[in-house]
């Protein structure tokens, strides 16, 4: 049998927490797509060749412009950077989305790109900076090769990009030149280096592997409950059966309402097993069970802190 009681606001406030999970995923099964950008002139080289897509999961359709593509990154991130230099330009009026001031001089863009656009479903509300790798899947044997400190030792041994944590990507090692970037906030990768352009085109299926960034609010229920609060119970099983006759229907076991008589000593005192939450319409949207019974006493203040994670 159940008792209410009503919280009162200060006893229920929401708290938060950043849940960071580790991903390992290979682009052709996991959503992520592949656009090459170019920046070509004639309009009808926007659309990218039939010989020149992509199959499976990667493949583009002929809606795709890598004009529009290039000047969609151009624009978001590069517009205010050198295109020789890579240097910032101080009159830049674009908001490029920088990772971190120390990019003032780190950002590429030439006539074309590769771009991996990671699903926000994978990324939450970001990629966790100096975590993001790109590559196949190898043994790092060698003490110089560089291996990220969250991850284990498979990582790729030709070809791997790393994220040196200030959004710029650089080949293997961290004092290697920069080959692109990585937007955390948007999930985005650009690939600037016109060899690995090359290469990841030939090869557009890799490996990626960062950890993700999601917020958790934890909506916390404080039930306090008072010395002389809830010290009797009304369930079934503490009441005293009692046998009722009825004509055409026979005997049948009953409950009382009076409380067996193991139980009506001053010493007893009920448990709590389950708490259960309701709305103002008293619906019931949540059940917490404790991990083991609780008795209630009859002599101190308890409370009882119910957390629900959204």
């Amino acid at each position: 049998m159940s008792v209410w009681k009503k919280l009162n606001q200060q006893d229920v406030f929401v708290s938060t927490y950043v849940a960071r999970k580790l991903w390992t995923i290979q682009a052709h099964n996991s959503g992520v797509k592949m656009l090459p950008a170019n920046d070509q002139s004639a309009i009808e080289d926007y659309i990218i060749d039939k010989d020149t897509k992509y199959t499976g999961d990667l493949a583009l359709d002929s809606g795709s412009y890598s004009k529009l593509v290039h000047s969609s990154i151009k624009q978001l991130y590069y517009t205010n950077f050198d295109s020789g230099s890579g240097s910032i330009i101080e009159t830049g009026s674009f908001d490029n989305h920088l990772e971190s001031s120390f990019t003032s001089a780190s950002r590429f863009l030439s006539s074309s790109a590769i771009v991996y656009s990671i699903p926000r479903n994978k990324i939450g509300t970001h990629i966790e900076p100096a975590t993001f790798n790109l590559g196949g899947v190898g043994y790092i044997t060698d003490q110089e090769d560089y291996v990220p400190s969250y991850e284990n030792d498979y990582v790729e041994r030709t070809k791997l990009m790393i994220d040196d944590g200030e959004g710029v990507l650089r080949e293997r090692h961290l004092s290697n030149p920069i080959i692109g970037n990585v937007v955390y906030s948007h999930g985005q990768v650009v690939i600037t280096d016109p060899s690995l352009i090359s290469y990841y085109t030939g090869e557009p299926d890799h490996q990626f592997s960062y950890k993700s960034n999601l917020p958790i609010y934890t909506h916390n229920f404080n039930i306090k409950i008072s010395d002389y609060e809830f010290n009797h119970t009304f369930n079934p099983t503490a009441q005293k059966n009692k046998t009722v006759t009825v004509s055409d229907i026979g005997n049948f076991v009953n409950q009382s309402g009076e409380l067996a008589n193991n139980i009506t000593g001053s010493a007893f005192q009920p448990y709590v097993t389950t708490v259960g939450l309701y709305n103002d319409a008293n619906q019931l949207i949540a059940v917490g069970k404790l991990s083991q019974p609780l008795p209630k006493s009859a002599n101190t203040e308890m409370t009882i802190q119910v957390k629900l994670d959204i």
